[in-house]
């Protein structure tokens, strides 16, 4: 964002928040007309009465139509959407290579850093920043949940979220999954406390095993302190997950020899939310987890998915059939160059 916009963000963050908003909604209504106001807060995860506010504005301005049997733009409306694409790419810093990734993957927004994170430690730094700057857009001000899923990628790039989120408001952070019993600085727990550290803003942790018997499960969620847990989960305001490559995941959980061969005869590429993908995007393979659930994320008003290298290209694009439209991807030239390529 140049300086002009800057000072704009900082003196009126709200103003932004708005102007984006407002076009996101105009854009599905042009996609998808005739649509009605349910489908448009299910596919940019707002609430059904944000939208019932922004689509009866945007009826007074004449930019739209209401009937009984969906919204759908008028000729006005046409146009200023189309003139405003241009402001909206120079207002969120897309290039080219950002607009074509997420227009390729299906979902809202690409964010591309140079390098690769496969070679270069530094792209963490710039990812960190990047995804600190996204969510000073994105994020309300006053109280916000912020549920955080753990990962090489996201543990190096915590520390650099900047300390001025928390200006007008108050960030809750909590863990999105169990521990894994694996190497404890990139477990959430542990992320979610660095974050909070960072932005002077408070947390909670999950010192429970990820992976549990549907037995345990249900006896689990009852816990006053585990319910607890989950209802902040289930109202978050965001979630910030990596994307996992398969192999490696099954074996940070513990997959014996047979399961991690059964897992190469389906093909898998990633893990996502306990869920394994293969190259298709079909689930091949779950576990009973406590924590964030893969079916919750349409509920959820933003999706950071947080990834890097060109090693995880793959796992990328087999995860990103399933990531809701309001997913935001955090990557580097090194994944993103491969996916465009299609090598």
């Amino acid at each position: 964002m140049n300086s002009d916009f800057s000072v704009l963000e900082s003196l009126v963050p709200d103003t932004l928040k708005v102007f984006r908003q407002r076009y996101l909604v105009l854009e599905q209504i042009s996609l998808n007309a005739p649509i009605g106001r349910r489908n448009v807060a299910q596919s940019l995860g707002l609430s059904e009465r944000n939208v019932r506010t922004e689509t009866e504005y945007l009826r007074k301005l004449g930019l739209i139509e209401i009937k009984s049997f969906g919204m759908f733009m008028t000729e006005k409306g046409k146009k200023v959407l189309e003139d405003a694409v241009p402001l909206v790419n120079r207002l969120f810093n897309e290039g080219n290579a950002e607009i074509k990734l997420a227009q390729k993957l299906g979902i809202e927004r690409t964010i591309i850093v140079p390098g690769n994170g496969d070679l270069q430690d530094r792209v963490y730094e710039e990812m960190g920043e990047k995804l600190s700057s996204a969510l000073n857009l994105l994020l309300p001000l006053g109280h916000s949940i912020i549920t955080v899923l753990g990962g090489v990628a996201l543990a190096k790039s915590a520390r650099y979220l900047s300390e001025n989120l928390d200006n007008n408001r108050q960030l809750e952070f909590v863990p999105g999954r169990g521990a894994l019993g694996e190497n404890v600085a990139i477990q959430s727990n542990t992320i979610v406390q660095e974050m909070a550290a960072r932005t002077h803003g408070s947390y909670k942790t999950l010192y429970l095993p990820e992976q549990v018997s549907t037995a345990s499960y249900r006896s689990l969620i009852r816990e006053p302190v585990i319910a607890d847990l989950l209802q902040d989960i289930s109202r978050s305001d965001a979630v910030i997950h990596g994307i996992g490559l398969a192999h490696d995941m099954a074996r940070r959980r513990g997959y014996d020899s047979m399961r991690l061969s059964e897992l190469r005869d389906k093909k898998v590429v990633t893990e996502c939310f306990g869920c394994f993908f293969d190259g298709n995007g079909q689930i091949v393979d779950r576990i009973t987890q406590v924590g964030l659930q893969f079916e919750s994320l349409d509920k959820i008003p933003h999706i950071f998915a947080f990834a890097c290298g060109s090693r995880k290209a793959e796992a990328i694009e087999a995860y990103m059939p399933n990531a809701p439209h309001q997913t935001w991807l955090i990557t580097d030239e090194g994944a993103s160059n491969k996916i465009l390529k299609g090598k």
